[in-house]
Parts: C-alpha cells; structure tokens; sequence
C-alpha cells in the first residue's frame, strides 16, 4: 500500500511539472520529446508517415509457423522468428510464398539451444542467427540453405547489431560478470570485446522483458533505449552519448532508486502505470517512431524531425483499400513497419460477417478488394503481414 501511495505521489509530482501539449526542444545535440498522453489521438494513418500498405498472405501449405516474435526484412525475402514454438526461422518472399525453413535445435555444431534473434549482415550478405544461451552466432546464405559458419560470442548476447568495423551486443539486463555490469558491449569483426557502456541498475538485474528491442540503426549511429530508462543514447565511432530523452507528462517513469523493497512488484507497477518500454522505435530521414504500451494500449510515438513536433497515434482498423486491424509490431527498418495480423480477423472480413458484425453490409468495398486480393482463403492458415510502407 505505501508503495502504491509513492507511486500516485511521483506521478502527481510529473504530471503539475510535465508540459501540457506537444513539443520539443533542442539543447546541442540533446533533443527533449514532449508527449502529451491525454492529448485527442489520431489514428496512424491519419498521421501522414504511412505511404502504402501491403497485407501479405504468408503461404501455408508447405509450414506451419507458430509464434512470431520478430519478422526481418531484406530485399524481397521476409524471415520469421519464432522463437517458442517451433524455435525456427522461416523465409518467405515479399509476396508470401515459401522459400525455406531454418531449423537446427540442438547441441551440435550449427545448432542452436535457445535462438533468440537474428538480424542481416550486410557486408557479409548473410542472415545471422543468434542464440544466447550457447553464446554463438550462426551464418546463412541469406535463403537460408547454406550454413556460412559458425562464431563464439564472449557474452550472452539477447540482441546484437553490425556496425562499421564490428558489432554491438546487448545483454537484457544481464550482467553475467558483476564486476562489469554493462548492459551494452562493442565487438571488432572477431567479437572481440571493445568497450562496455551503461550499467544495469541493480533493480533490473535478471529483469528484461523479451518483446523489447532496445537496439535500433540509423546510417552509421546505433541507437540505445534501456528499459525503464527515459533516454534514448546514441553510439558512434566507439563513443556514446545521450541524444534523445523522452517525457510522456504523467506518464514518464521515475527514478528506478523509488524501488527498494519489492523489486518485481514496483517493476510490474511501472508496467502498468507508465510508459516504461519502448518495444520497437526507429529513425528515420524525416521521423523518430516508436511503439509502446500505454494503459494497456499500444500506440505509435511519432516525432517529426523537420517540424520538430510531437504527437502519440492509435493502432486501430486499416479501412482504406481492405478492412484489417493494424496488427503487432514485430520489426520496423527506415523504409517499412512490419505488422503480424491475425489470420481469423481477415478470414472473418474476407467472408462478410463475424457473430456480431456484417462487414459486407457496413464495408463493401474493402471486402471486396479482400476478395479480389486472396480469391480463396481456407478457414486456418499461417498469419497475415502488414508491411506499412514509410514516407
């Protein structure tokens, strides 16, 4: 109970201090994101950062995916990660046929115990999967059929990006080594360890949530979000600094020192009460985007570089060409937002009724580019993706 009342104190100090309306200021390379969570939403679409939607009919004849927790793109080939159920990756094109599956659970040589992430190496033209338990890294042609090889990794890394000259790794709030308890690590081409930077808090030791991907790439700078941390940090050239701190008014997350009793009670607290994670976030040319969790909602944090304005957007229904909810986020890059969306709700669109609902009746046109786009639809199939196409 007195953690709860400390709780509603901080967050009436936050809110009579926090700005009451969108805006953002700049102090030398420091840029300040005002959010203002009571402020009317729009809906994404309305926004104007998506140019184009593509809803991909992800083949199921030939596999069944399970889980998806990240979809990766590169050039036309989509690769799926599901990390539970199956623990595979799967590769499809941009248009939904199937390509190949990964699947190498295992102890061996080109096996893996627990795959966690994958990401593609450009300058190695492969696909990368990562598995941190084994602390290993295994290569594929970027179809997935040929085995490029294998590398060790010094520390148990949930996610890692390549950067000029190396690597960055991120350890969830594991710190392995208590001596040297970095959340983040830069490698050379080898994996070598460079340098570790930002220490974990002692409250969120062991206390990582999985759906967050705390790093993100924009040209040549890799960008740092910590969980339960209102900045956003920058690394280049071997070199960090804080480039972007965000304030959601009543809902920004406290000082972490506020949690000295029941650590994972206050943590559960934040979860609920504050905007204390940023799932997936991207920059982009004329945008900063990011997806979080609010009043057990999620929303599009949308920043316009240009204009330097602020403003928090809704997922709801795509009611354009087709009628389809916006989906989960499981990847954005600087061209695209990847969505999964729930088989069952289009097939229910794509028939015209629902228990509850003609959609026939009360959207024709969309049900029927639905019909025109997927002619046949059985009744279960693999998930549809959105790809939302950036501006």
């Amino acid at each position: 109970m007195k953690l709860i009342k400390l709780f509603i104190a901080l967050f009436l100090c936050i809110y009579v201090s926090g700005l009451m309306c969108s805006c953002v200021e700049t102090t030398d390379s420091v840029t300040i994101i005002s959010f203002n969570p009571k402020a009317k939403k729009r809906s994404v679409f309305e926004t104007g950062i998506i140019k184009g939607v593509k809803l991909v009919k992800l083949e199921s004849d030939s596999c069944i995916v399970g889980k998806i927790d990240k979809v990766l793109c590169n050039d036309s080939l989509l690769y799926i990660l599901d990390r539970y159920i199956t623990k595979e990756v799967f590769i499809f094109t941009t248009e939904g046929r199937y390509v190949n599956k990964i699947s190498r659970y295992g102890h061996g040589k080109y096996e893996y115990i627990q795959l966690w992430d994958i990401f593609f190496d450009k300058e190695k033209n492969a696909l990368c999967l990562l598995s941190d338990y084994d602390q290993k890294i295994i290569s594929f042609t970027p179809d997935g059929k040929t085995v490029l090889g294998e590398s060790k990794l010094p520390k148990a890394f949930c996610y890692m990006l390549p950067i000029n000259n190396g690597y960055i790794g991120y350890m969830q709030n594991n710190a392995q080594n208590p001596s040297l308890p970095y959340n983040i690590w830069t490698m050379d081409k080898s994996f070598n360890l460079i340098d570790g930077f930002v220490r974990i808090a002692p409250q969120l030791e062991c206390q990582g949530e999985s759906a967050v991907r705390a790093l993100s790439a924009y040209k040549d700078v890799v960008y740092f979000k910590p969980e339960f941390d209102n900045n956003i940090y920058q690394i280049k050239d071997g070199k960090i600094s804080l480039r972007y701190i965000l304030n959601f008014g009543s809902k920004t997350v406290p000082d972490l020192s506020t949690i000295d009793r029941d650590v994972e009670t206050g943590l559960m607290l934040l979860r609920m009460n504050t905007v204390a994670n940023i799932y997936n976030y991207i920059e982009t040319d004329k945008y900063l985007l990011m997806n979080f969790r609010m009043n057990d909602e999620y929303y599009m944090g949308i920043y316009n570089k240009h204009k330097h304005t602020s403003e928090i957007a809704s997922l709801g229904f795509y009611e354009d060409e087709y009628i389809f909810r916006f989906g989960n986020i499981r990847g954005m890059d600087q061209s695209a937002i990847y969505s999964v969306v729930d088989y069952e709700g289009v097939y229910k669109r794509w028939l015209g009724h629902s228990k509850t609902v003609n959609y026939e009746k009360k959207f024709p046109r969309q049900v029927n580019n639905l019909r025109k786009l997927f002619p046949k639809l059985k009744e279960e199939g693999n998930p549809f993706v959105a790809i939302y196409s950036l501006k």
